[in-house]
């Protein structure tokens, strides 16, 4: 799973969109954003974090291997405004899933086991 913070809602929007036009399964994102509006961008509310709130994503993350305290930190970033996107993506596609982020500003790109 690859994760990062993207700045607001709008950039997650258009994330999306590039994501599918660059034929990722949709179903394979969770997106979570401080208030309904950015937590709508994610479409179905599907991927690997499905049904996570931000109170909750600190530990969903922690259960998928994320150290608590780093887990945190994006929570915090979430609540100041930014929009947390979780992508699983195939070994293959891992590289272009990373440059997307890099492409729209995120930050804290990771991979969590």
């Amino acid at each position: 799973m690859i994760i990062g913070l993207l700045p607001d809602a709008r950039t997650a929007e258009t994330f999306l969109n590039n994501l599918a036009e660059a034929e990722f399964d949709l179903h394979d994102v969770s997106v979570i954003g401080r208030d309904v509006t950015s937590h709508a961008a994610g479409g179905d509310e599907g991927g690997p974090l499905k049904a996570t709130t931000v109170a909750g994503l600190a530990d969903r993350l922690a259960q998928a291997g994320l150290v608590l305290s780093d887990a945190q930190l994006y929570v915090e970033a979430v609540q100041r405004g930014a929009v947390f996107v979780a992508i699983v993506a195939p070994k293959s596609a891992e590289a272009a899933a990373r440059e997307m982020f890099q492409d729209h500003e995120a930050k804290s790109i990771r991979g969590v086991p």
